[in-house]
């Protein structure tokens, strides 16, 4: 029963010590989101299903589920908010961990262009935990009155391993509802991590795509339409 407990303690602290040495832990990069910046009083609801595949040089590859909602709503003219939490669960590992992620945004071309600064923070066991700002832009481009293409692309910094970056992007469509009440939002995702000395890290990558429904208040679906039909 020691030599049980102490491999275990063993393991766990080798583990500790990867995620603190730079180890990213899990995490999303996802958006599931136009730049279209939400109005007060108008917040808007995300449901999302996520896959990642992690692959690395260091043939340690795994896959991520995540089950991810996001509220977001106005809190100025041209800036919204959001907060969101994701699920996560790996196969075959079977680890879990929670992401909450708290998004501003800014409009900068109003309804095509936005700033984003994301900070998240996974909530887990020790070894998967991480703390992380993602400053990036979203863009979107309109495709006739109930279709829009949207990208983002955004820098991931850790807090506790400065040295540790990479660069994220997702691409996705939007597939607006008659009544403009609700979006689909099929996205994919790619993840690359800079070189550097950490063989935990070094050639890294992480592919993701998912499926997202936002739901939006009936004055936000109402005003839309009446503006494409001006």
């Amino acid at each position: 029963m020691r030599d049980r407990r102490f491999r275990i303690l063993i393991s766990r602290a080798g583990l500790l010590a990867l995620a603190f040495l730079g180890a990213p832990g899990c995490f999303t990069y996802s958006s599931y989101q136009s730049a279209r910046i939400a109005e007060w009083g108008q917040p808007q609801v995300t449901f999302a299903l996520s896959r990642s595949n992690i692959a690395s040089v260091a043939d340690d590859n795994a896959s991520w589920y995540a089950f991810e909602t996001c509220l977001r709503s106005g809190v100025a003219k041209r800036i919204d908010a959001s907060a969101m939490l994701s699920i996560f669960t790996s196969v075959p590992e079977g680890w879990g961990a929670a992401v909450v992620t708290v998004d501003v945004r800014a409009g900068i071309i109003m309804d095509y262009l936005a700033f984003a600064l994301p900070t998240a923070i996974t909530v887990g066991d020790s070894y998967l935990s991480s703390l992380r700002m993602q400053p990036g832009f979203v863009g979107t481009i309109p495709l006739g009155e109930r279709f829009e293409i949207t990208g983002a692309a955004r820098a991931h910094t850790f807090i506790r391993a400065p040295d540790l970056f990479a660069m994220g992007y997702n691409v996705g469509l939007g597939i607006k509802s008659a009544s403009g009440r609700w979006i689909v939002r099929p996205e994919v995702g790619w993840m690359v991590f800079k070189e550097n000395d950490g063989a935990a890290i070094r050639g890294t990558t992480y592919a993701q795509y998912g499926i997202g429904i936002e739901f939006r208040s009936a004055s936000k679906a109402k005003t839309e339409k009446e503006q494409a039909h001006e």
